[in-house]
């Protein structure tokens, strides 16, 4: 009589693709401002790593078992599932590398140069214009005819800028 063995549930594989959802999920704390972003790539390499590790042990698991079938395929579809997410995680981490410094941009609160754009009627608005500032006439300094005459300046408005980076 065959003796009958106790099946045990393989949780490897699907704690692989738990990790697996976390390393991708973790980037999103670059636009959540939390505390300790610097880390927050090698966390998800980490992550990424231990879905991987999880994965492989999962199917290793599985094959070592002859009697169960479900098992296999369920862990041989897990694994490729947490494969592709580990190298899309990598491509990102070695990508995200390889981004300029942002040394020339402004920095938070520090005073925006001036720059034209078109308002959603198609007229070009400068900022100067829209903090109040001298008109366009007279940017250029004062001329001699002008020179005795003061500068026209508008009533400073609310100002709203959003920078949408997919338009850049």
């Amino acid at each position: 009589m065959p003796e009958l063995t106790k099946r045990q549930r393989n949780w490897a594989p699907w704690l692989g693709l738990l990790l697996a959802v976390a390393a991708m999920l973790s980037n999103a704390g670059f636009f959540l401002r939390v505390p300790g972003e610097r880390a927050i790539p090698w966390l998800s390499l980490a992550l990424a790593i231990a879905a991987l590790v999880c994965a492989v042990t999962g199917v290793m698991r599985a094959f070592r078992q002859p009697q169960v079938y479900s098992g296999k395929v369920t862990s041989s579809i897990l694994s490729v599932v947490v494969l592709l997410i580990f190298a899309v995680t990598v491509f990102g981490h070695i990508s995200s590398r390889a981004l300029p410094a942002s040394a020339g941009a402004p920095q938070e609160g520090q005073k925006a140069p001036d720059f034209t754009l078109a308002d959603t009627s198609g007229n070009k608005v400068s900022l100067g214009q829209l903090l109040g500032k001298a008109d366009a006439a007279n940017a250029g300094g004062p001329s001699p005819a002008s020179a005795s005459s003061s500068a026209t300046v508008a009533a400073p408005k609310a100002v709203l800028l959003v920078f949408y980076r997919g338009d850049w």
